[in-house]
């Protein structure tokens, strides 16, 4: 189910507005226009068209930042003229902020929505930590103004209707790194390390996504390949080759190769030639792979140790592309934002334009999540799949607790049809959801009056109630809600319990609500406490407090229980806030 919530951040829309996606016709024209604010000066009459929108310059004599930015949004039709769609527009926010994140890195400047930003990164301002200026650390991007140049605007152009050209998967993987492009560069006035790091993981998402690698035996951790290799020595080759695939099929390659490959893939060699003329300390061919790899490291200090970059790293000559740490390149911020930009522009222009797709966007849209519906909308359907036991069981007793805190105020819903079924299907089901649907079956009639029960309900009780004798999750739920203590030793009770908490998020198994879920706990420490055994009465009561958090009364009856004389009633702990 689609709900629509107040959210413009995740969404990428620009590509969507182009209409290249849609498989209708057009439902809503929409005129959109916002200002960005930017170090990018435009003069006269300037009218920059792109398949992404309109840049115009304001009409201000003064030392204006603002640019006007139109769009015309494209909003597709349902195709069924008696069924409209559920978005008329999405505004102007998403589309102005993406095309500010293009046009900053496509011109490399500052270019944003919020005026603040950009004129506290613009400014001379020092950096907190930094201790620097943006301006100092960057060449260009930060400077008061940049003019903007005829062969500016036809770049812009170029590389933004190449962009939104592209095949949708590609598009969202390039936009999703000239976000946190741009990101890295706004740091860089407060945080040269996290400026550091997102340059890194700008290419690294890209790399993840569209490297294609396949890993190879080479690619295996060396220590582990030679001790692996020294014990098949005397192997067959056949079988030395088995072992080999069986192992790199379970292995992940390692990302930092991985990025090094990718990156290095993606560097023309202009590069080193035309794009190096005026560059202060280039980084040579032959010293990338090594770089690259310092750059990762650098990355994977600040997010495992929060470990600072080198001082001779960020205390280099102004704009210089790499210095020399310990007889090893390093790329600066300066060289290795200009060595991302080229090649995530590399790997744009390495992808045709796809001029239509079949693609469903619908859920990318602005401000449209999918999100489950609630038991009561699925409860009752005739739908039996592997594993729907135990999803209908964790619904049903959901909507059970939810009645019992409102004090009967909310309603059950009536599975009875649903139930009818699983009486004629039981024995083709799975053995995996027998149990979560017998459970279920007993509880729903056990919470109807005599008159309300299913007709067959005595006969089909009687046929699966013995599978309940043995300790399970669902027997734990059973004998909770009607009050039975079950036939097993304390010590059964117990691990019955915990292969519960420690199982219930895995595959084909349910977790029940908090109310219960505490309730087993303090039903098992009443069990311990009737045996004498009070320490562990006193911990698993420690257990229930600590797995539900929120519940007043449940703390408190942990403050004011005499260990002598209390019973542990977990009814009365857990729903007295209802009954007072």
């Amino acid at each position: 189910m689609s709900i629509l919530i107040n959210d413009l951040l995740g969404a990428i829309m620009l590509q969507i507005c182009s209409g290249k996606l849609f498989q209708n016709g057009i439902e809503y024209r929409n005129n959109l226009r916002g200002v960005i604010y930017t170090n990018l000066k435009l003069f006269g009459d300037q009218k920059i068209e792109t398949q992404a929108g309109v840049m115009l310059s304001t009409s201000s004599l003064g030392a204006s930042t603002a640019i006007v930015y139109e769009l015309e949004e494209l909003v597709e039709s349902t195709g069924n003229p008696d069924q409209p769609g559920i978005l008329v527009s999405s505004g102007v926010d998403p589309y102005i902020s993406d095309f500010s994140a293009i046009l900053s890195f496509a011109l490399n400047c500052t270019a944003s929505t919020n005026y603040e930003l950009t004129n506290r990164l613009i400014s001379d301002q020092i950096g907190l930590s930094t201790l620097s200026k943006p301006k100092d650390v960057v060449k260009r991007v930060f400077d008061k103004k940049i003019i903007c140049q005829s062969n500016d605007i036809e770049y812009l152009i170029s590389f933004t209707n190449h962009l939104i050209g592209l095949e949708r998967k590609v598009f969202l993987g390039v936009m999703r790194a000239i976000r946190t492009y741009v990101t890295a560069m706004h740091r860089i006035a407060d945080d040269l390390e996290l400026a550091y790091t997102l340059l890194v993981a700008s290419l690294e998402s890209i790399t993840q996504d569209f490297d294609n690698h396949e890993i190879t035996w080479k690619d295996y951790d060396e220590k582990k390949r030679k001790m692996i290799d020294l014990a098949l020595a005397e192997a067959s080759e056949s079988t030395s080759n088995k072992v080999k695939e069986a192992l790199i099929k379970g292995e992940y390659a390692s990302i930092a190769r991985r990025f090094n490959s990718f990156s290095i893939k993606h560097v023309k060699s202009s590069f080193y030639r035309d794009e190096a003329i005026g560059v202060i300390n280039p980084i040579s061919k032959l010293d990338l792979p090594k770089a690259l790899s310092n750059a990762y490291k650098a990355r994977s200090s600040y997010v495992h140790n929060l470990q600072k970059l080198p001082t001779l790293l960020v205390n280099t000559v102004s704009y210089s592309d790499t210095c020399r740490i310990r007889n090893s390149t390093w790329l600066t911020i300066q060289g290795l934002s200009r060595l991302t930009r080229h090649i995530i522009t590399n790997f744009v222009y390495s992808h045709n334009i796809v001029e239509r797709e079949e693609y469903n966007y619908h859920l990318e849209r602005t401000g449209t999540i999918q999100a489950p519906l609630a038991p009561q909308y699925w409860l009752n359907n005739l739908r039996f799949y592997e594993g729907s036991g135990n999803t209908k069981l964790e619904g049903f007793l959901s909507l059970l607790a939810e009645y019992e805190l409102s004090g009967g105020n909310t309603k059950l819903t009536d599975i009875r049809e649903m139930l009818t079924a699983v009486e004629g299907q039981y024995h083709d089901f799975k053995n995996k959801d027998k149990l979560p649907y017998a459970a279920l079956y007993i509880l729903f009639n056990g919470v109807l009056s005599d008159v309300e029960k299913m007709k067959n309900s005595n006969r089909f009780i009687q046929r699966v109630e013995k599978e309940f004798v043995k300790p399970s999750p669902e027997a734990l739920i059973l004998n909770l809600l009607f009050c039975s203590t079950p036939d097993w030793t304390v010590e059964q009770h117990y691990d019955c319990l915990y292969q519960y908490l420690t199982a219930r998020d895995n595959k084909n198994c349910f977790r029940v609500p908090l109310v219960y879920e505490s309730g087993m706990i303090l039903e098992l420490a009443e069990r311990y406490r009737i045996a004498g055994n009070i320490d562990v009465s006193l911990e698993l009561i420690s257990l229930a407090v600590e797995n539900h958090p929120g519940h007043e009364n449940l703390r408190h009856f942990e403050s004011v229980f005499n260990k002598e004389t209390q019973t542990i009633n977990w009814r009365e702990i857990m729903f007295s806030q209802q009954d007072e």
